[in-house]
């Protein structure tokens, strides 16, 4: 959100987007585009052209005629880029894992991958600025960038670039095996110190898979998490105090007395060696801090955290705020909002009132479809997911339909201070009212994931929300907002 405004303003030139499609997928679609319009050059990779692509000759803003193509100066490239069966790599998710998908078949006509997009521009990068006198451009100049290369398109080899961010030891170009073996003296490099170990022993361990039969119910020799191949972090924690297994029918990982270490079915999350007797003395430092009873190691004090004095910006316990838009006032505390929350306080971000904003009396919520695929990239084009979710809609219950006159399949018009949208009705059961301070609180539900691009096509639900993020990680707040609903289509 912050490059977007610094966009807006002017402050950026230039922008590369590569398999994200900002403006159906991001909050304030308007705004999104407003940036765009004020960059120099936009590049777009992407399996289609999706609407991030097409912002300068289709858009809302345009189809009002409030801007015109010829406007906008922005120069836009866009590159076909390959699918994940297209390419060698590999694919990680919240669990922690990473796991290899080969290549199955070579990508068609000019697409490519986005490690051969990047490792040729790098490439001439470096041969631009190759004769360069000015200290700025010494990080281009030795910058190595030597991965081996395939096949007709000099495509990068995936695994040689895996390896190097596995890490690797300076003097002889030995992949280190864990974390455990960097060094801060130079004698060491990785891409990732966390990514570590996922080339051990020269293997790329992300591309096993050995079946579950010939292995723990753990399965630690499928694909590879990180750090260190850990399936449970903080898993100190499944023994008791001493040590034993607090279920026997669960054990995980223990205390081995004879051989005086950690063991289990995953790698254990603590100090392999450290018995569960230990205490620190008064005078310790650092990981010595630790006692043996202590499974929290990434805490100062090794110990679980209800009340957080550091580390969270909005801390130091969990506390009920309503979002930055809502129908009422906060039941709980006098203060209505996350004092810590980031807004954007800009005449191109207009809020609604945080609370009983009459113009805005209903909730809205955002929400993923089974049938397609976050911004629509890669299921909007795809015929047998277009038919079976083909249009843009809203969820209202009974109880809505009836007090603003919806009728079910029939147009509505979805409304906030940033813009306004038009979507299907679903008069459903599941949008069920709310009764709050003595109040009826009604609920839209909205998918987020139609554009005006692609086999079937709608309007986009981010169109409706604010810039506003949570202070901890900067995640947009999209999941909850206030707003209008009328029957008929949108404005033109």
């Amino acid at each position: 959100m912050t490059t977007v405004a610094d966009m807006a303003d002017g402050k950026i030139k230039g922008y590369f987007v590569m398999g994200e499609n900002p403006t159906v997928g991001s909050m304030h679609g308007a705004l999104q585009r407003k940036g765009l319009r004020q960059l120099e050059w936009l590049v777009v990779r992407d399996l289609s052209l999706v609407e991030t692509a097409e912002f300068w000759r289709d858009a809302p803003e345009i189809e009002r005629k409030e801007v015109a193509p010829e406007d906008i100066a922005t120069e836009v490239f866009f590159f076909p880029c390959a699918a994940h069966t297209e390419k060698d790599g590999t694919f990680t998710n919240t669990q922690r894992l990473l796991q290899w998908h080969h290549k199955a078949v070579e990508p068609p006509g000019d697409a490519r991958s986005e490690l051969h997009f990047m490792f040729h521009l790098g490439r001439r990068l470096k041969d631009l600025y190759k004769d360069s006198t000015d200290a700025k451009d010494r990080p281009v100049q030795e910058l190595a960038w030597d991965y081996p290369t395939k096949g007709p398109t000099g495509e990068p080899n995936a695994e040689a670039v895996l390896k190097e961010i596995n890490g690797f030891f300076v003097a002889d170009d030995q992949v280190v095996q864990s974390f455990t073996e960097l060094k801060d003296d130079g004698s060491t490099a990785t891409g990732c110190w966390a990514y570590s170990g996922c080339y051990a022993e020269g293997v790329n361990q992300t591309a096993r898979k050995k079946p579950a039969g010939e292995q723990s119910w753990v399965a630690p020799e499928w694909g590879w998490a990180w750090p260190a191949n850990r399936r449970i972090l903080y898993n100190r924690a499944s023994a008791d105090p001493q040590g034993r297994p607090w279920s026997e029918r669960k054990r995980y990982v223990w205390w081995n007395e004879d051989e005086s270490r950690w063991e289990g079915h995953d790698a254990p999350d603590y100090i392999a060696d450290r018995p569960p007797s230990y205490r620190p003395d008064e005078d310790a430092r650092g990981i010595d801090t630790i006692a043996g009873t202590d499974p929290f190691m990434m805490q100062a004090d090794g110990k679980g955290w209800l009340f957080a004095p550091s580390g969270l910006l909005d801390g130091p316990l969990p506390a009920h705020y309503e979002p930055q838009e809502s129908v009422l006032e906060n039941p709980l505390y006098r203060q209505q909002s996350n004092p810590a929350r980031m807004e954007w306080k800009r005449r191109d971000n207009p809020y609604n009132r945080p609370f009983d904003d009459p113009r805005f009396p209903y909730v809205v919520t955002t929400y993923r479809l089974t049938e397609h695929h976050t911004a629509g990239g890669m299921s909007r084009w795809l015929s047998w997911l277009s038919e079976l979710q083909p249009e843009m809609f809203c969820e209202v219950s009974p109880e809505l339909a009836r007090d603003r006159g919806l009728v079910n399949g029939e147009w509505a018009t979805i409304s906030t201070a940033r813009g306004e949208i038009e979507a299907r009705v679903l008069v459903t059961e599941r949008m069920r009212p709310l009764k709050m301070k003595r109040r009826v609180i009604h609920q839209i539900g909205l998918p987020y994931h139609w554009g005006s691009k692609g086999l079937v096509k709608g309007d986009a639900a981010n169109e409706l929300i604010s810039f506003v993020a949570d202070p901890n990680t900067s995640i947009q707040e999209s999941k909850a907002l206030t707003a209008n609903i009328a029957p008929g289509r949108r404005s033109r």
